[in-house]
């Protein structure tokens, strides 16, 4: 759906450009590699009642768009396999669970967001210590393609007189008794209201707890902060905060959580980001956004866009999109920045892939119509040359370095 998808959009892009295509994670998410469809994993820890136990958290997030749906008489629908393996350093297989998934739509638009996501829970009892976890997706029974994550944890003994579990962003409105259905993707929208983030505390002392809630901004300064206190009661206790999402620039940040209590003290961070609409969850600063324009925008453009402040760039930011496209500016904006971040998974060497020869091209032109590549050929360089059937256009590319940071050697233009 991906090549039919890019495909459809350049053709668009081509027109309104005079023949240059433009238009839609620093990547502070652990993505899946491999062939098959990309998706998100999150490794965390939940508390249990059973003793010397600690229950870990697998939660992985497949984006609609990576999936292959099929049409079916109630409307489209999309399968694939999980696999989660847990493994203890030093002892080998610990666990494993395999997962069957099917996931439908009645909207066909739904098929190619990327914003909606399929999520899965996998949790383990599992004793202290040092683990690793292999995550392994398979695509749909046709074309048995696979990615595969992997991520590492470290569980220690927990004490009882405080015991604290990870922080986790809540995707879903479940009770408060519960942490819920993690939200794996944690980036949030400008324009999205709340972002709830859920906590469990044991203790068998008798003083009250003391929680500290902070939000952190890109620099370590404070912009949010609230503290409570709780009465323990020999349960697992979930406890609540919510950020207001709309009352913060589109910026990284860092929530914090200190939980004291009968002498003991435990500290629980969870990254997270705010975004403006219609940019990949994989943009995360808006002043990087700004500057990877440079490729479409105009001198004058990019000066104002750079030194604006804060809180006239996201507006300003905007309403470059829609002077592009007043009908549909975001979806335009939504594809250039897909291929931002395509450029660095795929072209980065010492330079971000964003910058070099070869994501420039992708990010103006999009994905080629064939790519022939030479990486071994004697008495040569490594070259690649690629192909663009609408517009006609070639592009050739050298390695002269022999590290994969490939050169536009052809004409800015093609030929």
């Amino acid at each position: 759906m991906r090549v039919l998808f890019l495909a459809s959009l350049c053709a668009a892009f081509l027109a309104l450009s005079g023949g240059t295509a433009y238009g839609a994670l620093e990547r502070n998410f652990d993505l899946s590699r491999g062939g098959g469809p990309q998706f998100q994993c999150q490794l965390g820890q939940r508390l249990g009642t059973e003793a010397d136990s600690i229950r870990l958290v697998a939660a992985s997030a497949v984006p609609y768009d990576h999936l292959v749906f099929l049409r079916t008489d109630s409307g489209f629908t999309a399968s694939f396999e999980l696999v989660t393996s847990v493994l203890r350093d030093g002892t080998g297989l610990f666990a494993e669970r395999i997962t069957r998934q099917e996931v439908s739509t009645d909207v066909y638009a739904e098929t190619n967001s990327r914003v909606k996501n399929v999520v899965h829970v996998d949790q383990f009892l599992v004793p202290p210590g040092d683990y690793s976890v292999r995550v392994t997706l398979t695509a749909d029974k046709r074309t048995r393609r696979k990615s595969k994550w992997e991520g590492k944890i470290s569980l220690a003994a927990s004490d009882p007189l405080l015991r604290v579990s990870d922080i986790y962003w809540i995707s879903e409105d479940t009770t408060s008794t519960t942490l819920g259905l993690p939200r794996v993707t944690e980036t949030f929208a400008t324009d999205e209201q709340d972002a709830v983030a859920r906590v469990q505390v044991f203790s068998t002392g008798r003083e009250d707890l003391r929680l500290a809630w902070t939000v952190l901004g890109e620099k370590g300064d404070t912009v949010r902060s609230d503290v409570t206190r709780i009465t323990p009661d020999g349960t697992i206790q979930t406890h609540e905060y919510v950020v207001p999402i709309e009352e913060l620039p589109a910026y990284p940040y860092r929530l914090r959580l200190e939980a004291e209590g009968n002498g003991r003290r435990e500290v629980r961070t969870r990254e997270f980001s705010v975004r403006i609409p219609g940019i990949p969850a994989s943009i995360t600063d808006i002043d990087l956004a700004v500057r990877q324009l440079k490729y479409i925008a105009t001198s004058d453009e990019n000066r104002r866009l750079r030194e604006a402040l804060p809180e006239e760039k996201e507006r300003l930011f905007k309403e470059f999109w829609r002077r592009r496209d007043p009908d549909d500016g975001m979806a335009k904006m939504e594809e250039y920045y897909y291929r931002v971040e395509y450029a660095n998974e795929q072209f980065s060497t010492h330079r971000v892939g964003w910058e070099t020869d070869r994501g420039r091209i992708y990010i103006l032109y999009g994905e080629p119509t064939d790519i022939e590549r030479h990486p071994f050929e004697a008495g040569t360089r490594p070259y690649e040359i690629w192909f663009y059937a609408s517009p006609s256009r070639r592009f050739v590319f050298v390695d002269y370095t022999g590290f994969g940071d490939y050169t536009l050697v052809s004409p800015e233009w093609g030929y």
